[in-house]
């Protein structure tokens, strides 16, 4: 996919491949996946804090005032699976639990109309803690870019909403290759739709992807996003 870098298209600035990257160590790890990146794909490339919170799972998850229905909906599904996975750890309540961490994190990052500013990064609850900053980052100078300019020419309500999510593919036993060594973790594929509007074209838009996660400690969280 040929990518161009203009203010009325932010999604061509999200990249060809959009990598979370970690300083875990001194420089930028670039991580493969076996079986998705082997086709010779590349890495490229996201503080603001989130609105007020009414709901919060303890030492977990938080839901926004002004979430979406749809991010309300995903969010209290997101909640009985990592119960789930907690109380009886199998593969089905892995994948459960995998699935909707990623329904949950584009959800909310991948809509606007409750965003308030290209700082107010969405989904960063679900990213890997050592890498948020880094994350934030990239998707501040990426994917939110040119927010602010579609707040002044647009009322917020109009921009992208996520309404549905549809998972595509789970592999539960994918590896994740550093230069160092190589990690167990979770592929999901998945595709997304939007509200319409009047306001965006909302074809020029990101709409499928695949998310690489890992566990840490007792729960799941994303390390990596690819797309085409």
């Amino acid at each position: 996919m040929n990518m161009k870098k203009i203010m009325r298209q932010p999604l061509a600035v999200f990249g060809s491949i959009f990598l979370i990257t970690t300083l875990l160590l001194v420089g930028v790890l670039l991580y493969q996946v076996k079986g998705i990146t082997d086709g010779g794909k590349s890495s490229d490339n996201v503080i603001k804090p989130t609105p007020p919170i009414v709901e919060k799972v303890p030492d977990e998850y938080q839901l926004s005032d002004v979430a979406t229905a749809y991010q309300k909906e995903v969010f209290e599904e997101l909640v009985t699976a990592q119960h789930a996975y907690k109380d009886k750890y199998t593969e089905l309540t892995k994948e459960e639990y995998a699935t909707l961490v990623v329904k949950n994190f584009i959800a909310d990052f991948y809509t606007w109309s409750n965003k308030t500013g290209r700082n107010d990064v969405g989904g960063v609850q679900f990213i890997a803690e050592e890498m948020r900053s880094t994350f934030r980052k990239q998707a501040i100078d990426g994917f939110y870019e040119n927010l602010d300019f579609y707040l002044n020419d647009y009322e917020a309500t109009s921009l992208i909403t996520v309404n549905d999510v549809t998972i595509l593919d789970v592999n539960l036993n994918d590896t994740l290759k550093t230069e160092d060594e190589v990690i167990d973790c979770i592929s999901v594929q998945a595709s997304w739709q939007y509200e319409l509007s009047s306001s965006v074209e909302i074809e020029q838009f990101q709409s499928e992807a695949t998310f690489i996660l890992t566990e840490s400690e007792d729960h799941l969280v994303l390390n990596a996003i690819l797309s085409e």
